[in-house]
């Protein structure tokens, strides 16, 4: 009885799989009839199937209907019937996913399926929408764009490890990496980090966006707290690019947030001596010290800095703060007794550092007086406490 279960068993699952292959031939026919509803519910079925599901003609067979669904929006445009590009462009994704899973399996018979060369001349002729339809959804600019664009530039991004391919070499094309730039671009701002890791190295290799790319890939490494891997492409993106003021910001901030100070100002001291003249290397080693509460070196920095770009307003307003830190600490330790024999001189010396503070941040605020969080509050308190009330007034009103 126990042979005669199995036995039964076994023309069980093989009728099930012999229906479902009778289904993809159907779901083909449908589609060759242009009852592409019809065609896509009998296809899936054979997508879900256990049977079926992990057969290269099932996805194969798939990746036809859509692409004689895609070619059927092709001859309504010449025939300027109901044309509509989207559904064209929806269609070559969908063609294109199936055609790349039907490359990862064997067919019906466990062999190395027959039929990639056609698949492959599908893919190439449809391309084009791949691109079009990322270029669509990232312009389209409505919630779930960034993530619609990603689909369709990362699927052609992935062209370039299919099997089907490996002769062509598609990766070394500059198309390829300019599409897989756009692709990191949508990851970021879908903030899908995973996808801009992925995507983001080939569009180094972009020569107009390659450093925008490099810029993307340690944002999302740094995002996934993957250290070591951003400290890796930070190290080779600076020798590449090393008057990118991002990637020197990002080691920076690296350093400060561990507390590794001295690891911090010896990298700047290196900067600054391959770029003598770059002022954003003294603003930055300004910054450390005055994480460290070192305002005099602070301020050191920062006047070097303008020597070199008098038009740096960054600059300006940390020069301002840090006078007003040098007053605030000093006001912890001045006399306020108006009887005592200190009172004057350290009155007069702490009115002194907020007249040193007061041009700084005006000059900063001429030259960024939109960004008032560089001059604003400080300039403020400069006023107050010089009791220069109409100044102090007019700074509160402002903005």
């Amino acid at each position: 009885m126990k042979k005669l279960f199995l036995s039964m068993a076994l023309v069980l699952v093989a009728g099930g799989a012999f229906a479902q292959m009778d289904a993809i031939k159907e779901a083909t026919k449908a589609g060759k009839k242009g009852d592409f509803a019809t065609a896509e519910s009998l296809i899936q079925q054979a997508l879900d199937n256990s049977e079926t599901a992990n057969l290269a003609d099932t996805w194969y067979a798939a990746g036809q209907i859509q692409q004689m669904k895609s070619a059927k929006q092709l001859e309504n445009q010449v025939k300027r019937q109901n044309f509509d590009e989207s559904a064209m462009q929806a269609a070559a994704l969908q063609m294109v996913k199936y055609f790349l899973k039907a490359d990862e399996l064997k067919d019906a018979k466990g062999k190395e399926h027959s039929f990639q060369s056609k698949m492959s001349s599908a893919i190439k002729t449809d391309m084009g929408n791949l691109v079009n339809g990322g270029i669509a959804a990232f312009n389209a600019g409505e919630e779930g764009s960034d993530l619609k664009a990603l689909d369709f530039f990362g699927t052609y991004v992935d062209l370039a490890k299919a099997p089907m391919f490996a002769k062509d070499n598609l990766a070394a094309d500059p198309q390829m990496a300019t599409i897989a730039y756009y692709a990191a671009l949508a990851g970021i701002r879908a903030e899908n980090y995973p996808a801009v890791e992925k995507y983001a190295p080939l569009g180094q290799n972009d020569p107009e966006n390659g450093q925008n790319a490099t810029e993307f890939l340690i944002e999302a490494l740094k995002k996934q707290n993957k250290t070591d891997q951003m400290l890796d492409v930070l190290k080779v993106a600076l020798d590449k690019f090393p008057s990118n003021q991002s990637f020197f910001a990002n080691m920076i901030d690296y350093y400060t947030s561990t507390e590794k100070y001295d690891e911090a100002h010896a990298f700047a001291d290196q900067q600054i001596a391959k770029d003598p003249t770059n002022f954003f290397f003294n603003y930055v080693k300004g910054f450390l010290y005055s994480q460290q509460k070192n305002d005099d070196k602070a301020i050191e920095q920062y006047e070097q800095a303008i020597q070199k770009n008098p038009e740096y307003a960054q600059a300006y307003g940390e020069l301002g703060k840090s006078y007003v830190l040098k007053a605030q600490d000093f006001s912890e330790t001045a006399s306020s007794n108006p009887n005592d024999p200190k009172f004057a001189d350290d009155a007069k010396k702490l009115r002194s550092f907020y007249e040193k503070a007061m041009p700084y941040y005006e000059k900063a605020r001429q030259l960024a007086p939109d960004n008032t969080s560089l001059w604003k509050q400080g300039l403020s308190s400069v006023y107050y406490n010089l009791q220069m009330n109409d100044k102090y007034e007019e700074v509160m009103k402002a903005y």
